[in-house]
């Protein structure tokens, strides 16, 4: 999904009924804030990345529909589905981007600059990107104009500004043990290399121990724990929880061959305070978190693929 530059109103999302929120399933135990409650804004099929536009929340899937949830509550609606479907401004830009199966979902985002940016991932779990593969790169509105941000990413599926620099999650490679390489996020300067497939985090990867990388690495602004999944991330703004303000909320997927399993939650980090960790942990119980976002009142969403579901925090 992109964050537009203009509020619109989904002409899918006419006409619904408002709804008060569905409670948790049984059996499941969501873990949260002192204070806060959790509580199932939606349902959405393979839902993934998010974003707040007008009075309704778009949620992409790995499907090939986007849903429209209306904010003030209810059920969710196909608003678009691709090739087709009806999505008011909708516009198709005519780019040529590497089309893959492995690490082949997009995650775009429009930034502060009026670009759109958006990730591309390696199309394997070790191995040498070509061309645009393993990249960030932003493009005009129009589709035109496209520039290489960063270079040297296995699979970013996540970012989010602050301040005015972006920051984006990075998941490491599998196989290699259970506590090794770890994810990053990053801090995007532009045009850096950040190391894939030579290094994940500061860890020479397997079968590139002794080759030369072909530019000097930008090291992770945070390190986080082998195999958890790093994906959504999303800067807290808002007033409902203000002891978030300015604070990274990330979403753990979770580890799929670690043999203790690790992730499936989101997290809260504040940048500058170590280098390496897994942050604090700030919703558990909620199935496998994909992306975060805020609601114009402070509260907080996150996607749930596992169990195709969008959790509403709030207090």
């Amino acid at each position: 999904m992109m964050h537009l530059g203009k509020p619109f109103r989904s002409l899918a999302l006419a006409g619904l009924a408002t709804a008060g929120l569905v409670p948790p399933c049984l059996g499941q135990t969501a873990h949260t804030a002192p204070g806060a409650r959790v509580a199932v804004f939606a349902r959405v099929p393979a839902a993934r990345a998010m974003a707040v536009c007008g009075d309704a929340l778009y949620v992409g899937t790995k499907g090939n529909a986007v849903y429209g949830v209306p904010l003030a509550g209810g059920p969710a609606v196909r608003a678009a589905s691709v090739p087709g479907g009806r999505l008011a401004n909708r516009a198709d830009l005519p780019i040529r981007l590497p089309n893959q199966a492995h690490h082949g979902l997009r995650y775009i985002q429009a930034g502060p600059d009026g670009r759109l940016y958006v990730s591309i991932g390696s199309p394997c779990n070790i191995c040498q990107p070509e061309g645009l593969q393993g990249t960030i790169i932003s493009i005009s509105p129009n589709g035109g104009d496209l520039r290489r941000m960063a270079w040297g990413i296995r699979n970013s599926v996540g970012f989010d500004w602050n301040g005015g620099t972006l920051y984006f999650t990075d998941n490491g490679a599998d196989g290699m043990s259970d506590n090794t390489p770890p994810d990053e996020l990053n801090e995007l300067q532009p045009s850096a290399f950040y190391g894939f497939p030579y290094f994940g985090g500061r860890v020479r990867l397997r079968g590139f121990e002794a080759a030369a990388p072909p530019a000097l690495q930008t090291p992770p602004a945070y390190e986080f724990q082998a195999h958890v999944a790093t994906l959504g991330i999303h800067f807290y703004r808002g007033a409902m929880f203000p002891e978030l303000r300015g604070e990274a909320l990330i979403a753990e997927h979770g580890s799929w061959n670690r043999s203790t399993p690790v992730g499936d939650q989101v997290v809260r980090l504040r940048l500058g305070s170590s280098r390496s960790g897994n942050g604090q942990s700030f919703l558990s119980g909620v199935g496998r978190p994909i992306d975060i976002e805020e609601l114009p009142d402070g509260s907080i969403v996150v996607s749930d693929d596992a169990g195709d579901r969008i959790w509403r925090v709030s207090r």
